[in-house]
């Protein structure tokens, strides 16, 4: 019934944008034909600017595509994906997808087009996932197969974009439609938020309760990570113009005693922090996990067994100069070691110059030692300013100013030796990068400025560490 609802109110969004367009178009005519040209020139003009841009975005919302986008992943190229697929589409009921692309983004969904089912994976959850995990990514996707519910988005595809174009456009009459448009999200994420609870019913009798569980807790976790990545370390290879073993890195990144412990704790805290609307088309990831927990395992679905061997695997036939190409790297060959010496300053340059910029504008200062002033004072949050996101609380405003100015601070002291011939970088998967002094150290500049970062009374003796290792001008 609120599908039903959703279609009707999505249709007369449509039909009210369409309705008020011709009403003053009718009106202006009218007025022509009784001789009243000027009025009638104003009504025209009122419905070009009030019209126009709604009905210009539904012109282009009625031409728009989808289409498949990524890295194809066909059944000979990656064989041992597709056996996980069909066997899984068996056990949900449905038919498997004609089309399997990897994405450079942390998530997964399911789309049709005349009828060709096509399922998009992202880089991150493949190269982070266990198989188990995945297989239960898997069944959700197809479990919307399975519910009918890829043919309502075909439906609705292009009324949705074109409700969101008209939005944008903004004028007089999107104004006016926004409450209409606030209204049908209300009505189609509560159709949705039942979507997703029948896909995840599909996924714990096709993959079992603890790889639903495991796979809905660790998604969030493994897109800050693919985020982290891409700032650090693909950002390298982007400076450089050179390719790395871009999945290898990722598994290295991943594999990282500290990370491996980073990526634990971010499970139940970003499960407990996620905000919740009505509007929301997901419900939150600890309503989804403790409906999963209630359910029992379904008749004719799979024995409760978890397959903890890395779902990495299944990407053996993904040519490497693709997955150059899907995070837009490009470049010869180059080994991750190479990488951190020839772009490594320069990123360091960045961030340092990003830290002097900062201190400039709060009046602290510039140099590494006015830096250091202000963090014995405690004058931590003059050098982030004010939070842009309003809703973040307190703790959360202090945690980030802590994260950021530790990592431009470390990046301040690696620029500094490293300009002075002091130290080389290396690379150094738990963290920023490892700096190699000349007699063989390694100092890792994020460990060594966090204690003044985040507690005034340590300053003093982190600056006398900075000293020992040649940080001039402190």
């Amino acid at each position: 019934m609120r599908a039903v609802l959703a279609l009707v109110m999505l249709a007369g969004f449509f039909v009210l944008a369409i309705g008020a367009t011709v009403f003053l178009g009718g009106m202006a005519l009218f007025v022509y034909e009784q001789g009243d040209v000027g009025n009638a020139a104003w009504l025209g003009a009122l419905t070009i600017v009030v019209g126009g841009p709604s009905l210009y975005a539904m012109l282009r919302a009625l031409w728009a595509r989808p289409r498949p986008t990524g890295v194809s992943m066909t059944r000979e190229t990656h064989p041992e994906l597709w056996r996980h697929v069909d066997e899984l589409a068996r056990i949900a009921g449905t038919r498997s997808p004609d089309d399997i692309r990897l994405v450079n983004e942390a998530n997964a969904g399911v789309w049709e087009r005349y009828g060709v089912r096509y399922l998009e994976l992202g880089l991150p959850w493949v190269a982070g996932m266990t198989i188990g995990e995945l297989r239960s990514v898997l069944a959700h996707e197809l479990g919307h197969y399975g519910g009918g519910h890829t043919q309502v988005s075909t439906v609705t595809f292009r009324a949705k974009l074109a409700l969101g174009m008209v939005i944008q456009q903004g004028g007089y009459l999107s104004a006016v439609l926004y409450g209409w448009a606030r209204l049908y999200a209300l009505v189609a994420a509560s159709e949705s938020r039942k979507h997703e609870r029948f896909a995840d019913e599909v996924s714990v009798a096709a993959a079992g309760q603890e790889a639903s569980k495991r796979s809905l807790l660790r998604g969030g976790p493994l897109g800050a990570a693919w985020n982290d990545y891409l700032r650090w370390y693909v950002s390298l290879a982007t400076l450089a113009g050179r390719t790395p073993p871009l999945l290898e890195g990722f598994r290295a990144y991943l594999d990282h005693p500290r990370r491996v412990h980073q990526l634990r704790e971010l499970e139940p805290l970003l499960a407990a922090q996620e905000p919740t609307s009505v509007f929301d088309s997901h419900p939150p990831i600890r309503e989804r996990v403790a409906a999963i927990t209630s359910l029992s395992q379904l008749s004719g679905g799979v024995v409760e067994a978890f397959d903890e061997r890395p779902a990495w695997s299944l990407l053996d036939g993904t040519p490497p100069a693709e997955i150059a190409a899907l995070v837009q790297v490009q470049g010869p060959p180059i080994t991750w070691e190479e990488l951190a010496a020839l772009a490594g300053p320069v990123l360091v340059r960045r961030y340092a110059d990003a830290l002097r910029h900062a201190g400039r504008v709060s009046k602290i200062g510039d140099s590494l030692a006015a830096v250091l002033a202000a963090l014995e004072r405690g004058e931590l949050h003059q050098l982030t300013g004010r939070p842009v996101d309003a809703s973040l609380s307190t703790a959360e405003v202090h945690e980030a100013a802590v994260e950021t100015v530790t990592e431009l601070l470390a990046c301040a002291v690696a620029d500094q030796l490293v300009t002075a011939n002091r130290a080389t970088l290396e690379i150094n998967w738990g963290g920023i990068f490892v700096l190699r002094l000349p007699d063989g150290a390694a100092v890792y500049p994020d460990d060594l400025v966090a204690p003044a970062v985040r507690d005034a009374n340590r300053t003093p003796e982190v600056r006398r560490q900075l000293q020992a290792i040649g940080v001039d001008g402190l």
